[in-house]
């Protein structure tokens, strides 16, 4: 039986393998770069144990995750990585390479390049699907992967496919505004898009809007971004992982219809978790309670 939890509860250290060249300290945390795939990527972590990777999702970085840093260094050692062109890396092109695949093979080779043997791999939104992909191609290298409202099933039921639809429709607009040149609309769009709400960017706190203003020049390159071949339903169901699936309580309607279909894809063994007071953007909305989820489910594992 699947089980549910309801938890309540920058200069940067440049690095090429593990050997260091220069050291700054940033929001209480020093921020290092590891070079990956011909690009150099910004992480932070903290604390010792088994190794949990958090990747961000669109118009995000490596702060996304920064509210669970302290619950989860306490026992384990917190990674939290900034992908390919988001803050505070810096761009080596125009952001043509700025596609699905090159993004699985970034965060595949980070966490080789991280030299820590099995991770925990995180993600939510885009990294959520993200970390799906990896989990499918890589396994090898992952302990357990948490998928947070990955969109990688599609719903089957009427009202479901019209939730996904009008979801999708929400997204093209932001794409089209990010194709004609206006970065930081797109990103405000995307960000009223996940949350359910025309808005949703005025609502969140200043500290919030800024660090998504931060990575609004990806969404260009992101929506034009070359998408990966899908993963079907039977490669889901054969995972060779541990998987948790998580959503917010109050996540908008489709991604409450991805969530229930994707359980569907997966091996009996999934644990879903649904975070309690959270929308889709459930790590800082109730960052104790995704801490909780987390550490719960990767203590089993």
């Amino acid at each position: 039986m699947r089980k549910y939890s309801y938890l309540m509860p920058f200069v940067a250290m440049f690095m090429v393998g593990c050997q260091s060249i220069g050291s700054v300290s940033s929001e209480t945390v020093s921020v290092k770069q590891l070079r990956v795939n011909e690009t150099i990527l910004a992480y932070v972590e903290q604390g010792n144990g088994a190794p949990v990777v958090f990747v961000h999702g669109a118009s995000l970085d490596w702060r996304a995750w920064d509210g669970l840093r302290g619950d989860i260094a306490a026992s384990h050692r917190f990674v939290s990585m900034s992908r390919r062109y988001h803050h505070p890396n810096t761009w080596t092109d125009e952001g043509q390479n700025y596609t699905f695949d090159q993004q699985i093979e970034d965060v595949a080779g980070f966490i080789k390049r991280l030299n820590v043997g099995k991770v925990h791999l995180v993600g939510n939104s885009y990294s959520g699907r993200l970390v799906g992909f990896l989990a499918v191609k890589y396994p090898e290298i992952l302990r357990s992967v948490v998928l947070g409202e990955p969109s990688l099933a599609a719903p089957s039921t009427a009202e479901g496919k019209a939730a996904t639809a009008a979801y999708a429709k929400e997204l093209a607009q932001a794409s089209a505004v990010a194709k004609a040149g206006d970065n930081k609309q797109a990103a405000i769009l995307v960000a009223n898009a996940v949350l359910g709400d025309p808005d949703g960017f005025k609502k969140m706190s200043p500290i919030r809007q800024q660090r998504w203003l931060d990575n609004a020049i990806t969404m260009a390159p992101m929506f034009a971004g070359r998408p990966s071949a899908p993963v079907s339903c039977e490669q889901l169901k054969n995972l060779k992982v541990p998987v948790m699936v998580v959503r917010g309580e109050r996540t908008r309607d489709s991604f409450v219809f991805g969530h229930d279909a994707l359980l569907g894809c997966l091996p009996p063994s999934t644990v879903a978790a649904v975070i309690p007071g959270a929308t889709h953007m459930w790590p800082a909305d109730n960052p104790s309670g995704a801490a909780a989820a987390i550490l719960s489910f990767v203590a089993k594992n």
